[in-house]
């Protein structure tokens, strides 16, 4: 059993160390930028998605060029108080994973590094780094979405049956009331049809007399 627990404390471990951003260099705008990139265990659209909503909630508009999203003069307290331009890309990565892209300019295409800004790398480091638990909640909300849906529409299915069961029942009953109307009509009939040919022959019986 400690044997046990020590495996997963491995592996949590493990996840965690994964998941730390780093500190990279990357294409933006056809240029190598000084950045940080994070490894999300999500789906390319999944982190693209939670990405936008992320800076969206920020009061933050994208304006997308050339595979990266762009923030010109933009101030996100997480990472500096004063305006910056920030620029994202996000890329497929192996086993239907995604890498993140962060880089910070300071304004006139002033990028910064790890060495001479070493606290805002931090910053955008830790943003990084808490942005996973943002992805992997928007992976959540995504199944919990088509769940739901799925329910809706077992429920519509489930309601049509019900209808349709109800509207024949009405039916049967309607049918069997008329059933019975007609049993009682067809007695009726035949008892009316017997004594009108009784009648007959007792007409032709008195002819032959």
């Amino acid at each position: 059993m400690k044997q046990f627990f020590l495996a997963i404390a491995m592996l949590v471990v493990c996840g965690y160390v994964t998941a730390q951003a780093t500190s990279v260099s990357t294409v933006i705008e056809k240029t190598n930028r000084d950045a940080v990139m994070i490894s999300i265990n999500q789906p390319l659209k999944v982190t693209t998605e939670a990405l936008q909503e992320k800076l969206s909630r920020a009061g933050l508009k994208e304006r997308v060029r050339r595979g990266a999203a762009s923030y010109k003069g933009v101030i996100l307290s997480e990472i500096s108080k004063d305006k910056i331009d920030l620029y994202t890309k996000v890329e497929e990565g192996p086993n239907n994973s995604s890498n993140v892209y962060m880089a910070v300019s300071k304004g006139y295409n002033n990028f910064t590094s790890s060495g001479s800004d070493s606290v805002l790398t931090e910053n955008v480091i830790a943003f990084l780094n808490s942005f996973v638990k943002d992805a992997d909640n928007h992976f959540a909300d995504l199944n919990i979405s088509n769940q739901i849906s799925d329910v809706n529409k077992s429920e519509k299915a489930y309601q049509k049956l019900v209808d349709e069961q109800t509207d024949l029942e009405k039916k049967k009953a309607a049918i069997e009331v008329r059933l019975a109307a007609i049993s009682n009509e067809l007695s009726s009939m035949r008892t009316d049809i017997d004594n009108k040919k009784t009648a007959v022959d007792e007409s032709k019986a008195k002819r032959r007399e």
